[in-house]
């Protein structure tokens, strides 16, 4: 199959777009629903009467809806606009959010979960999308920064406020939340979004939209900046899902301990991303990925030496991964800028496609680490430090088709 032919953009001034805080709610929401509900989860299996794996569903299948999602919203909103795809994902995703309130048995919950996600994904490709519509490479970088900054304070920040949720007034109480965040969001984007599309793409058949994607795929500036961020996102989801194994199984930490550790790696990334959206504009898109990818090598490096040593502290883990998320910070908004500028007409699809790479290649570690587990901890530094020495290695060998 011939990749799609891609229309050369004319010169045209940027739209202005929603304010900045309507963009960081629309993937900051998102990602908040991921986790909320993790401390509601013992609840649900009795309130349900069902299996632990059965009530787990409602974070797996909110992953794969928004992974596959990502891959529809984005040539649609190419086609029909931004505004008026992102008002019907984010009433979508509210309506999801209320199916879980009032569901009465697993199934509903877990339907609800998946409409959730699907609305939810709307707003994670599009605020991308909207971001880069609106300003320079090296602009939405900086913007993206902030933007991602949020996304991790609300990711590490879910699951606390769930558990104060769920203590007050049980399981539905965060999914009340949600439903609140979405109707507000909602009143935001119809009264202050505006258009930020200037040249609408017609609407590609399925085949077409293969095409698209393939054409994407194959530019080599979208391998190098976008096979830079899948190998960053999936040693993240290798480090959320082998780490608690390692740390608390393997080390010994108690699950409190493990958490306290977390807040170091959290905070590493919040101040990476902090320090893109101030310097990226400054900098430039080139030498920010540089940095950040040189940084995350020599993370990669530090995790593979200590787990071939079996040298058991926690530092020894958590320390090379704080590192790891400085450097991922720091270069991962310029990573995703350069990669949606591959075609600044299929700004949409891009930015759909590299979300579904990310969460792709993440779920492909996660589960890869699963499926290594052991005595040592060293199947969980080669993995997660491997992905960001091949990260810095896909920066290097493509330098030439930047």
């Amino acid at each position: 199959m011939s990749g799609a032919p891609i229309p050369t953009p004319t010169s045209t001034p940027r739209p202005a777009g929603p304010p900045l805080l309507i963009l960081v709610a629309l993937t900051g929401i998102p990602t908040f629903s991921i986790n909320i509900f993790v401390p509601s989860m013992p609840g649900l299996v009795a309130y349900f009467a069902t299996s632990g794996a059965a009530v787990q569903l409602g974070i797996t299948l909110y992953l794969l809806t928004i992974g596959l999602g990502q891959l529809f919203f984005g040539p649609i909103s190419d086609r029909f606009g931004r505004r008026p795809v992102l008002i019907a994902g984010v009433a979508i995703y509210m309506l999801g959010s209320l199916i879980c309130v009032v569901a009465p048995a697993i199934d509903e919950f877990l339907v609800g979960r998946v409409i959730q996600a699907l609305g939810g994904c709307a707003g994670l490709v599009l605020g991308r999308a909207m971001i880069r519509d609106m300003h320079s490479r090296e602009k939405s970088a900086s913007v993206l920064g902030y933007v991602t900054m949020t996304m991790a304070v609300a990711t590490a920040l879910a699951p606390s406020a769930g558990a104060y949720l769920d203590a007050w007034q049980g399981w539905r109480a965060s999914f009340m939340l949600m439903s609140l965040l979405g109707a507000a969001l909602l009143l935001g984007v119809w009264l202050r979004a505006r258009e930020t599309l200037h040249e609408r793409a017609p609407l590609p058949s399925l085949g077409h939209m293969l095409g698209v994607y393939r054409t994407i795929l194959l530019t080599p500036r979208f391998q190098r900046f976008g096979g830079y961020a899948v190998c960053l996102a999936a040693g993240y989801y290798a480090y959320v899902a082998g780490a608690p194994h390692v740390v608390i199984t393997l080390f010994g930490l108690t699950p409190t301990q493990f958490g306290a550790f977390y807040l170091l790696t959290g905070s590493a990334y919040i101040s990476g991303n902090f320090l893109a959206g101030r310097l990226s504009e400054r900098i430039g898109l080139e030498r920010m990925t540089a940095v950040g990818g040189v940084i995350a090598f020599a993370a990669g490096v530090a995790l593979i030496g200590f787990g071939a040593a079996d040298i058991r502290h926690p530092l020894v883990v958590f320390g090379p991964i704080a590192l790891s998320f400085l450097g991922t910070g720091l270069s991962q908004p310029s990573a995703l800028s350069g990669a949606l500028d591959s075609h600044p007409r299929y700004i949409g699809a891009g930015a759909g496609l590299i979300g579904a790479l990310q969460l792709g290649g993440g779920a492909l570690a996660s589960m890869t680490i699963g499926l290594t587990e052991g005595p040592t901890p060293l199947p969980f530094a080669i993995l997660s430090g491997g992905m960001l020495v091949l990260a810095y290695a896909i920066l290097l060998l493509r330098r030439e088709g930047k």
